[in-house]
């Protein structure tokens, strides 16, 4: 039951993420938003990368031993973290264009 409302957190908040996403590339200028909706997605690939890199090394590791529920637990973590950081970074990198002290410079 649980791995259902984990799913279905993690669908809303893409949801919103990618609401987020659209709301920013129709209100900014075209090169600045596709500046920040490219940058906000590399630093999620990337999270999202190393994540998985951790999954398979625990996996792999003798020592360690995983079953197919917490390694599907592993995988989802991984993909909440990779979301939260394309909001996040999505957020701060608007913030951060869309200020008056950045324009200046």
């Amino acid at each position: 039951m649980s791995i259902q409302l984990a799913i279905a957190g993690l669908t809303y908040f893409m949801i919103l993420v990618v609401a987020y996403t659209i709301i920013i590339f129709t209100n900014l200028g075209e090169e600045k938003s596709e500046e920040i909706i490219r940058r906000a997605f590399n630093n999620a690939y990337s999270i999202l990368a190393f994540g998985m890199l951790v999954i398979y090394a625990l996996i792999v590791l003798p020592h360690i031993t995983l079953d197919y529920q917490t390694t599907s637990y592993l995988i989802l973590a991984s993909k909440f973290i990779s979301v939260f950081t394309l909001g996040g970074s999505l957020f701060i990198f608007t913030r951060k264009r869309c200020s008056p002290k950045a324009e200046r410079f």
